[in-house]
């Protein structure tokens, strides 16, 4: 397992990814045509977020999102590692450990404070807490109104 730059030749596959995991976070939503998912994919793009994909033979097996944010200059810089992804036949592999690991000595390099999203469903939350000493902030709740 190894960790590389996104290029524009992974854009298919980047969006797939991104697709799937908007199915997977949010099953009883209504998604958005894939369309839209395109259109995200290129904002990410433009306006210069950092992609990481994480490849285990050459095959691309997940995805970070992350970038820094100051609240719209309200607060000081943070380093927001907004989305983190494992295709569900790569979880059980150092996939999502090498993802953060990658987001938190970036945040560490630049010294800004570090805020990473973790599902507490995947078990991927306690592994942020552990290995990466960041304590729980916030914890979202939500429920479908008939």
């Amino acid at each position: 397992m190894k960790l590389k730059n996104f290029y524009l030749t992974d854009f298919e596959e980047l969006v797939d990814m991104y697709y799937d995991f908007t199915v997977e976070i949010y099953p009883h939503r209504k998604i958005s045509p894939k369309y839209f998912f395109y259109k995200a994919v290129g904002e990410w793009i433009n306006s210069r977020k950092d992609i990481i994909l994480a490849v285990k033979d050459d095959i691309i097996v997940g995805f970070t999102l992350a970038y820094k944010d100051d609240n719209g200059g309200v607060t000081e810089p943070i380093y927001f590692g907004e989305i983190a992804y494992i295709k569900p036949e790569y979880r059980k592999t150092r996939a999502a450990y090498l993802m953060y690991h990658n987001i938190v000595s970036y945040a560490t390099e630049q010294k800004l404070i570090l805020v990473a999203n973790g599902l507490a469903t995947t078990g991927v939350s306690n592994m942020i807490k552990k290995h990466f000493d960041c304590k729980e902030m916030f914890v979202n709740f939500e429920k479908e109104i008939k």
